[in-house]
C-alpha cells in the first residue's frame, strides 16, 4: 500500500497558518492524531499507515507553529500555551470538517509528547487514548541547564542555541541519520525563550499534586536515550493514575524509536496498542 496523504492549511486562533497532513480511511475504526518532536514536521510520519498496514485507522499530523511548513517564528514562541491553543484550533477545524470523532487517539513524540500530555490533561473528554513516544518530560542536567537558561532568557530571550538535537543521537540507522541531516525542513536551533517555556511547562507537570486521567496511557521509551531524560518519564508514569497504563522500553534503541534499524518492533507494539483500543 502506498499512503496517499491530503495536505491542507488552517488558520489558528490568531490567524497563523498551520500546515497538516491527513490520511483518510473511510469507515476507519480509529483516528490517530500525531504531534511530532522538536524541529520535525509532518512529512517524517508519512510512513505510519504503510508500517501498520491492516489497521483500521486514519492519521492526521500537524506541523507545529514555527516548524515544517507552518507559519510562526522559527525556534521561538511567546508561551507554551500557544502550542495548546493551536492544537485546540486544529481539533476544532477537523471537527468542522466532520472528519474527527468525539474521541481520538493522541500520539506525541518527544516535544510532541509534552504537548500531547498537557493538552490531554486539559481536554480529557476528547482523548480516547494517550500514547507518549520518548516524551520530552525532562532533560539530563536540567537542574543545571534550567537556571542557566533562565538567566539567558531574561536578558537575551532571542538568543539561539544551535543544533539542539543531533542526528547521530536519534537512530542507529545510517540512512535515517542521513535523511535527517539532509532534510531542509528540519529546524536546527532553538531560542532561549522557547527552551525556558518548555522547562516551565515540565515543572508545572512535575508539581501537579494529582495526575489522574480518564483514558489509558501508554509510554514507549528508548532504551539507549541521549536526548531526553528517561527517569523523568519513569517518575511521571509512576505518578499517573489512569484506567490502564503500560510502559514499553526498546532496549538498544535511540530516541526516535520509529526510525530505528529494528523499527518494526516499535510499530508492532504501537499497532497492538491501537488494535486493542475499544
Amino acid at each position: 500500500m502506498t499512503a496517499k496523504w491530503d495536505q491542507f492549511f488552517l488558520k489558528s486562533w490568531d490567524g497563523t497558518k498551520l500546515f497538516y497532513r491527513f490520511f483518510p480511511l473511510p469507515g476507519a475504526r480509529h483516528t490517530v492524531i500525531i504531534i511530532h518532536g522538536y524541529g520535525e514536521h509532518s512529512g517524517r510520519y508519512e510512513k505510519f499507515p504503510d508500517r501498520m498496514m491492516g489497521l483500521s485507522a486514519q492519521f492526521v499530523v500537524l506541523d507545529l507553529r514555527g516548524m515544517g511548513r507552518s507559519e510562526g517564528v522559527r525556534g521561538g514562541i511567546d508561551s507554551f500555551d500557544v502550542y495548546l491553543r493551536d492544537f485546540t484550533s486544529f481539533v476544532e477545524h477537523l471537527r468542522g470538517m466532520n472528519v474527527l470523532p468525539r474521541q481520538f487517539i493522541l500520539l506525541g513524540h518527544s516535544l510532541g509528547g509534552l504537548v500531547a500530555l498537557s493538552w490531554a490533561m486539559r481536554n480529557p473528554q476528547s482523548v480516547r487514548m494517550l500514547i507518549l513516544s520518548a516524551p520530552f518530560l525532562g532533560l539530563k542536567w536540567s537542574w543545571l541547564l534550567s537556571p542557566l537558561n533562565r538567566i539567558v532568557a531574561r536578558f537575551v530571550p532571542s538568543f539561539v542555541y544551535k543544533n539542539p538535537v543531533r542526528a547521530r543521537n536519534l537512530s542507529h540507522d545510517p540512512e535515517e541519520v542521513l535523511a535527517h541531516r539532509r532534510d531542509p525542513l528540519i529546524l536546527r536551533y532553538i531560542s532561549a525563550r522557547l527552551l525556558s517555556e518548555l522547562f516551565a511547562q515540565m515543572e508545572l507537570l512535575r508539581k501537579r499534586p494529582i495526575l489522574s486521567v480518564p483514558f489509558p496511557v501508554f509510554m514507549l521509551l528508548a532504551g539507549e536515550e541521549h536526548v531526553v531524560d528517561p527517569s523523568a518519564s519513569q517518575r511521571f508514569f509512576e505518578r499517573v493514575v489512569a484506567p490502564y497504563k503500560e510502559r514499553s522500553s526498546f532496549e538498544g534503541f535511540f530516541h526516535e524509536i520509529f526510525n530505528e534499524r529494528d523499527q518494526k518492533r516499535a510499530f508492532k507494539v504501537l499497532k497492538t496498542i491501537i488494535e486493542d483500543c475499544v
